[in-house]
């Protein structure tokens, strides 16, 4: 899970800001508050998605499952930080993230590198590379002890 205090500067706070949107599942209610009117969110392979309204567009009309079908039975998103810096509007991220689905499977694990350009204090544009091969990837077992109702009681019915 992100924990913005991993921030060392109001930048890489920003930053760590839409991934614990993410994390919180809040990210549509979070992107006209976080990024610029024309931000753009680019994911290795997949097509550059431009301005705020696309994306929320696609977030709200089955998000990424439309292009990655592995995450059609996602439930969820955490994010693990490995490292962060930045340097002036440039921050950069190395992230695990994890998708999982209701019974606490991790659908899709991508190690990311990630930068996220700061204008005028909103996210422009975050980049993340990653290796696509994860868009194949075959699920884990699931977590012991889970339990969706525990942890995100508002994403039973979803």
């Amino acid at each position: 899970m992100i924990n913005l205090d991993d921030a060392t500067n109001a930048n890489e706070r920003l930053a760590l800001e839409i991934f614990k949107a993410m994390d919180d599942g809040r990210i549509v209610d979070a992107i006209p508050e976080l990024t610029t009117p024309d931000f753009v969110w680019s994911n290795s392979g997949l097509p550059d998605l431009r301005g705020q309204e696309e994306v929320i567009a696609l977030l709200t009309s089955g998000g990424f499952a439309n292009e990655i079908p592995i995450l059609a039975e996602m439930t969820h998103f955490t994010a693990d930080l490995v490292h962060i810096a930045s340097n002036g509007n440039a921050v950069f991220t190395e992230r695990i993230d994890h998708h999982w689905d209701a019974e606490g499977r991790d659908l899709m694990t991508p190690h990311i590198c990630g930068i996220v350009e700061i204008r005028d204090g909103k996210i422009a544009r975050l980049h993340d590379f990653y290796d696509t091969s994860v868009y194949q990837q075959l699920p884990t077992a699931r977590q012991a002890g889970f339990s969706l109702a525990e942890r995100h009681p508002e994403r039973i019915n979803t």
